[in-house]
């Protein structure tokens, strides 16, 4: 199947995903993440599964990393990325394994990478990972994909869309694909109340790259715009449901019945409890309590 699949590599396809291929830091100069592999087939491959999971297509994205640890097992860089995919258990444990044992000898940065995986979870988790990211970001500032989540990590949602807004105007300025970023300051000015900016960034999202997570986005966004008006749709039907029960032939009757009754005894109680405050209160006011209830 995965050799069907390299085939499908096209050299059109190569072309077209050269230059996001060159921003993923494959090369060993500076302190980039070490993505690169010996075998040019698994780099191609890793490189394109970047490309779906920077986009949220992590079904595609998996088969390319899953794709790529085939040609080179030693490929630390997938494993990162197939255990970040895969739910807890025996099968992310082994990712993780891998990850930490072939990325033995690699740079700094590289290892900082696999170290997150020994941050424990809960309260402040965020905080800690920004920590890593920023060592990261300090050792190679031109790293897009250490850029990326040195932003996600910021600690407030106006932090994290400045250094986005950063990241994309530097891969714009040299060419590098950045659609992926588009996306996220989508959703990010979305969460803060800025949904006309929000519109506006799904919209070129839609431009730069009209694939499969564009459309889901742009759904995504209409869905939420427009669900106030479906829950007052849901209220509605469920009231013509309770209406149509009530007016059932079969139980009709029945129904009218127990309406009334319910209806009556209200009344009652309503009436009752009316008349126990009124002569609380005469009670307050030193009314005698003999033959009082004779009022």
């Amino acid at each position: 199947m995965y050799n069907q699949l390299i085939k499908k590599i096209t050299m059109s396809f190569l072309m077209i995903f050269s230059l996001f291929i060159t921003s993923c830091e494959t090369s060993e100069e500076g302190n980039y993440i070490q993505w690169g592999s010996d075998n040019e087939t698994a780099t191609e491959l890793i490189m394109r599964g970047m490309f779906h999971y920077y986009n949220v297509e992590w079904d595609m994205a998996l088969s390319y990393f899953k794709a790529a640890v085939d040609y080179d097992s030693t490929s630390f860089g997938s494993y990162v990325m197939l255990a970040w995919m895969t739910p807890e258990g025996d099968l992310q444990d082994e990712y993780i394994a891998k990850a930490k044992k072939y990325v033995q000898g690699k740079n700094e940065t590289s290892n900082l990478f696999v170290s997150l995986f020994d941050i424990p979870g809960g309260e402040g988790v965020r905080e800690r990972r920004h920590v890593v990211w920023s060592k990261m970001h300090e050792l190679e500032p031109r790293g897009s994909f250490i850029h990326y989540y040195y932003a996600w990590t910021k600690p407030t949602v106006d932090e994290s869309i400045a250094e986005f807004e950063k990241l994309m105007e530097k891969l714009k300025s040299t060419d590098r694909s950045y659609a992926h970023v588009v996306n996220t300051l989508a959703y990010a000015y979305y969460d803060k109340g800025e949904k006309a900016k929000a519109k506006e960034y799904l919209d070129e999202y839609l431009r730069l790259y009209p694939g499969n997570n564009s459309n889901d986005s742009m759904g995504e966004y209409y869905y939420f715009e427009n669900r106030k008006l479906i829950d007052r749709f849901d209220k509605i039907s469920t009231s013509q449901e309770t209406i149509s029960d009530f007016l059932d032939q079969d139980n009709f009757e029945k129904n009218v019945r127990d309406q009334f009754d319910k209806m009556y005894l209200d009344m009652i109680s309503t009436d009752l409890e009316r008349k126990t405050k009124v002569l609380e209160e005469k009670i307050k006011d030193g009314y005698p309590k003999e033959n009082s209830l004779d009022e």
